[in-house]
């Protein structure tokens, strides 16, 4: 299911941002992104999201921005003293008048050197606070997306449901439709002398090609499971695919046997109904 969540806050060192975004997807996926300061925290983040989230394609971002504090900067007195004496030297042998200028000596490189910045544990406590925070709002989200894909697949499963009971009652008249116009085919071509015993082998193998009643026996019970799954809490995302896999399934069978433009019609919709819950299941945890 979808989500997403941002906050941007400060600490005592810096100000910075935290992104979560959350797409569809049949696995975990994880990905993190972070600044350089962070990037012995990788392992741990990718833990935290993948205890918070089961399946779904999780993206983490975090910036950091505006330090608080100034680096501290400290001058290599030794390799200035090596560029001086060596830019005095060519200095001379070009009979140059101009004094070397001492400002020009901090432009050359390894002159100064910052500090490399250490995120301290307040930042960091800061950090995963707002970051649990995220998770929540984005979990908030899903909860929210996945209240509308229920409520879509429950009335998904109220239309199959309707479908499959008038399918019932169709079958039963299409049975005796076809029993009685070839009971009248056989007597018309034997001109009325016809081997009973023959007759109603025929009119039996023809019923038993047609009989439908265990492709809908099984659908209603499939139906029924899942109700009764939607009620469920926890994870069911593929036990849904599987249970409307076998519905699909079913639906194939029973548009193979039925020879009725009116069961071929409701087929057609039961099928669209179908393919709306499969792909509702590709975003249900």
């Amino acid at each position: 299911m979808t989500g997403y969540a941002f906050v941007e806050k400060s600490s005592e060192q810096f100000s910075y941002s935290i992104e979560i975004k959350s797409l569809n997807s049949k696995y975990i996926e994880v990905f993190v992104n972070v600044p350089k300061i962070m990037r012995n925290e990788e392992n741990e983040l990718i833990q935290i999201i993948k205890k918070n989230f089961t399946r779904g394609k999780i993206e983490l971002n975090i910036d950091i921005y505006d330090w608080n504090n100034i680096k501290p900067v400290s001058l290599n007195t030794e390799l200035m003293k090596k560029y001086y004496f060596e830019l005095e030297k060519l200095r001379n042998s070009l009979k140059m008048d101009n004094p070397l200028k001492f400002d020009s000596l901090l432009l050359l490189e390894g002159i100064t050197q910052k500090e490399r910045s250490v995120l301290s544990d307040k930042s960091k406590k800061d950090i995963y606070n707002s970051l649990n925070s995220v998770i929540s709002k984005t979990l908030e989200m899903r909860k929210k997306e996945g209240g509308v894909i229920k409520k879509d697949i429950t009335a998904s499963l109220s239309f199959i449901a309707k479908d499959v009971s008038r399918i019932k009652v169709l079958s039963k008249k299409v049975v005796d439709e076809k029993r009685e116009n070839l009971k009248n085919r056989l007597k018309a071509v034997t001109e009325g002398h016809i081997d009973s015993t023959r007759m109603y082998t025929e009119i039996a193998i023809l019923a038993d090609k047609l009989d439908i009643n265990e492709e809908l026996v099984r659908m209603n019970d499939h139906l029924e499971k899942l109700k009764s799954l939607m009620k469920e809490k926890g994870q069911m995302g593929r036990k849904l695919d599987f249970l409307s896999q076998e519905l699909f399934r079913e639906i194939n069978t029973i548009a193979s046997k039925s020879n009725n433009s009116d069961i071929s019609h409701m087929v057609v919709d039961i099928k669209n109904h179908i393919d709306k819950i499969r792909e509702h299941c590709r975003n249900v945890v």
